[in-house]
């Protein structure tokens, strides 16, 4: 028999997606999928990276490799001093 969900249910953070998040991860990738074909790759391989940036740090042995990473250390480096950018400001 299938249960019913209370409505408490729905209301736990994190347990569900609210609308609003998905909409604007949508209108993120868009732009990254844009901004990739702008640079000269094709439809599909824009699609395939962006998928891959949002489920690399799912890996555990993956996020181990960055963490450890001198170039990715000097890389966030750079980021949190403000010195680059993803780039996503640079779209207006």
């Amino acid at each position: 028999m299938r249960r019913n969900k209370q409505s408490s249910e729905y209301n736990e953070p994190g347990k569900y997606i609210e609308v609003d998040e998905v909409r604007e991860r949508t209108r993120i990738e868009q732009r990254q999928v844009e901004d990739l074909m702008e640079r000269g790759f094709l439809w599909e391989e824009a699609i395939k990276l962006v998928q891959l940036h949002e489920h690399m740090y799912e890996n555990a042995e993956v996020r181990q490799r960055l963490e450890e990473d001198e170039h990715m250390q000097f890389a966030r480096w750079l980021y949190e001093q403000g010195e680059i950018s993803e780039g996503l400001d640079e779209q207006k």
